[in-house]
């Protein structure tokens, strides 16, 4: 049976060839990625394709797609440093409510209120203060970007040319699309050619595969169906019909990871200790790219001082984390105090940490995270019930 699927029943010495002589070859997400990591995963990631030096190529499509995204993405992830100031007057704003509460509990000593609202001062501004030094050793990417500079030097010129035939090329792609063939038939809400742009990679990949005779080591950050073989939401392994078009095409096998598994690889092959950190980083990005959570809210009873009800949040995929918002309608007359609880999950759900807070008469938020290392929040229906209430009522969740 080998012979007949010998892109399928890969051997030891396959696998040894394809990492020791084979082609390495990424996606425009692996590489725009480099600038939403952390230094240590940045520094990993980057270490591992320039350990490919003289075997490392990308497709004109994967250069055009990182040209045209790479600012974007620069300014995208400077951003994410701002978005916790936002999160710290949240947390000082949810919280002046209850410490006040705590205050005008008579048999209760000033004194605790006064330490708890230290306590809660001083461990906000050690936070800042290692975001801030996180921050300042983040590149200046504008003036000296490093990624770009070392991605230069580890490919050296290895870069495909643009297709004359492109009119042609997504023609094919439009077809395959209609037929449901892989990879990128699920970009059909993509605009103008944006459809196109994964079977463009694929299809250039395989032409220079025809042309080196060499095995191909393909890493890309797409987790979609388009891509991989999955069951009850897990990933299984690549599609099987991008491996038998690989090995047609070309004569030869082809190894198709996701970005955190071809880490993995390579550290073991180098004979390092895996990172968790470095690997927890990688799926948080691969799961924050593109949104997840569609929400449903339903009232129980609405009104200026009090209002519950139920939010039902459909998650497309799975997450390390989500954060469900709803509305008042009417608007509260102050910021409410909330709380809320898991009704139901998908089965699988790992034991998770639920956290409900508003500093505002218009909205909330609902924060779940798993609380397990390691483990996601499973694709699926969760159902969450909130009440928020005026004055005296239900305290923040934790």
């Amino acid at each position: 049976m080998r012979d007949k699927f010998p892109w399928y029943f890969l051997t030891d010495k396959d696998f040894e060839e394809a990492w020791d002589k084979g082609t390495l070859t990424v996606d425009a997400n692996v590489l725009l990625d480099l600038y939403r990591y952390n230094k240590a995963t940045r520094e990993a990631l980057l270490g591992a394709i320039e350990s490919f030096k003289g075997r490392l190529w990308i497709s004109f499509q994967t250069s055009n797609e990182f040209v045209k995204n790479r600012r974007k993405v620069i300014l995208d992830a400077a951003s994410e440093f701002e978005k916790s100031e936002k999160h710290f007057e949240e947390i000082m704003k949810s919280s002046q409510g209850q410490i006040s509460a705590i205050r005008g509990i008579r048999a209760v000593p000033k004194s605790v209120s006064e330490e708890l609202e230290g306590s809660l001062k001083q461990a906000i501004e050690t936070a800042r203060a290692s975001i801030a030094t996180e921050k300042s050793t983040t590149p200046e990417y504008e003036s000296n970007d490093e990624v770009v500079a070392r991605l230069e030097a580890a490919l050296a010129g290895n870069i495909g040319s643009k297709p004359g035939n492109l009119a042609d090329l997504i023609k094919e792609a439009e077809r395959r699309k209609k037929e449901k063939i892989p990879p990128g038939y699920m970009d059909d809400g993509k605009e103008g050619n944006g459809f196109a742009g994964d079977y463009l990679m694929w299809r250039q990949i395989l032409d220079y595969g025809k042309q080196s005779k060499r095995p191909l080591i393909l890493v890309t950050s797409e987790q979609k169906e388009d891509w991989w073989e999955k069951k009850s939401g897990k990933t299984l392994n690549a599609r099987l019909e991008l491996l038998q078009e690989a090995h047609e095409e070309t004569g030869s096998i082809i190894l198709i990871y996701q970005t955190e598994r071809f880490l993995q690889i390579h550290q073991e092959r180098a004979g390092e200790k895996a990172n968790e950190d470095v690997l927890e980083d990688i799926r948080e990005v691969s799961l924050q790219r593109e949104p997840a959570v569609k929400i449903v809210q339903e009232y129980y009873f609405a009104d200026d001082s009090r209002n519950s009800g139920r939010i039902r949040v459909l998650l497309s995929r799975p997450v390390r984390n989500f954060t469900a918002s709803g509305r008042f309608d009417p608007n509260m007359t102050t910021p409410p105090s909330i709380s809320a609880k898991l009704l139901s999950s998908p089965t699988e759900t790992p034991n998770i940490t639920l956290r409900a807070n508003t500093g505002t008469i218009f909205d909330f938020n609902i924060h779940l995270h798993s609380a397990e290392r390691g483990k996601i929040l499973p694709e699926g229906e969760y159902l969450l019930e909130y009440e928020a209430v005026c004055g005296s009522g239900p305290t923040s969740s934790d």
